[in-house]
């Protein structure tokens, strides 16, 4: 058993102590982690489908990589979903604790959870510490996370469902933006109301709406002007990368400042 190697752009393994989660903003309308886990319900990877399952046996598994990486915890859930037991949340940050280094990135879309928990343990010297911002109604979500001590405070912007406005990013380390993907924008409707990419017609190449570009310019504008690390990932479409991640001729693909453990891979 080991660590997942994975194509998202922004990290290197993903970690799973536990999967199983529940949908609480717009963001979780098309989770890809729960379309996966009910595909997979009752095979050896998802027996329970996507009903919380705990997986003891891999909380050893980031010690054993003796090279240090990044690793993205808990990619199938959410580390603060208010079902996880709480001893086996502990039991989780001891693990990443005992494996100094690593660089570990925990995201969530329930700060208030995240905000109880540190309250009394500290957030570990190896842990970035994210919340989604899908939309205007979330960007509270940012002074939750303000509010807790963590090294490194990061934000996901994906899926970006419309302009996010104007941003309070101080306090915040990093950014992460992207469109949303999955064969669910097979549907126009679902295009207009969701995505940041268009096609002309059915079998035409998806290329960024233009329209929506300037949502994605605003957002790593303000990153600019306030010294945020910036991280564009896709525009999005059918399939994860199918209309690129250009953005203004160039890719972004800022990380926060010291991010890389000694010894990491270059």
């Amino acid at each position: 058993m080991t660590l997942n190697k994975t194509p998202i752009g922004w990290t290197e393994f993903t970690w799973n102590p536990y999967s199983g989660c529940s949908a609480v903003s717009d963001g979780c309308e098309f989770c890809y982690a729960e379309y996966l886990a009910e595909l997979k319900r009752g095979t050896s990877a998802f027996p329970n489908g996507f009903e919380m399952t705990y997986r003891p046996r891999r909380l050893a598994l980031p010690k054993k990589l003796r090279v240090p990486s990044l690793i993205f915890a808990n990619s199938m859930s959410d580390f603060f979903h208010e079902k996880l037991d709480e001893k086996y949340r502990h039991a989780i940050f001891d693990a990443i604790e005992a494996a100094p280094q690593h660089r570990f990135q925990v995201l969530t879309k329930r700060p208030k959870l995240a905000a109880k928990f540190f309250r009394t343990r500290r957030v570990p010297g190896n842990t970035w510490l994210g919340v989604t911002v899908e939309n205007r109604e979330w960007r509270s979500r940012i002074d939750i996370l303000r509010g807790i001590d963590a090294p490194v405070r990061f934000l996901s912007c994906e899926p970006l469902l419309e302009d996010l406005g104007e941003l309070d990013l101080a306090g915040i380390h990093w950014l992460i933006a992207g469109g949303e993907s999955g064969s669910h924008l097979s549907d126009p409707g679902l295009v207009d109301a969701r995505a940041l990419v268009r096609r002309s017609r059915k079998g035409a190449p998806w290329l960024p709406s233009p329209e929506r570009v300037d949502w994605v310019r605003h957002i790593r504008d303000q990153c600019i002007r306030k010294e945020v690390a910036f991280f564009f990932k896709q525009w999005g479409g059918t399939r994860p990368g199918i209309a690129g991640r250009l953005l203004d001729g160039r890719t972004w693909d800022e990380m926060p400042p010291g991010w890389r453990p000694e010894g990491a891979r270059s």
